[in-house]
């Protein structure tokens, strides 16, 4: 009986300190939240979510059904220590270890 309740808290005290995806990507780049909500608004949506390769607009189409779009951030996004984006995905660069040091694959378009 322990053991349910238990997870209940955890569950509830996690979505009490839901971060909201235009906090999440100011952390990213200050200005990135603002931008990417304008893009999903002249969209005539909502920013929903985001990580650092893709962000999520909702919005309603004639019908009235909910939609979601995910929009991927540029390839060659820098998305962590020695990561790009491509298509979505936050990928990790390889190197050609020559003289000079290239990349063995880019990911920018």
């Amino acid at each position: 009986v322990i053991l349910p309740l238990s997870v209940v808290i955890l569950a509830a005290s996690g979505y009490l300190h839901a971060h909201k995806p235009k906090d999440d990507a100011d952390k990213c780049r200050g200005g990135l939240g603002d931008y990417i909500t304008q893009k999903c608004t002249s969209s005539h949506g909502t920013l929903v979510g985001f990580s650092a390769c893709l962000y999520t607009c909702e919005s309603k189409n004639r019908r009235g059904q909910t939609t979601m779009t995910k929009i991927f951030m540029p390839n060659g996004t820098p998305c962590g220590e020695c990561k790009q984006c491509y298509y979505g995905q936050c990928m990790p660069v390889e190197f050609e270890f020559g003289n000079p040091l290239t990349l063995k694959k880019s990911y920018s378009t």
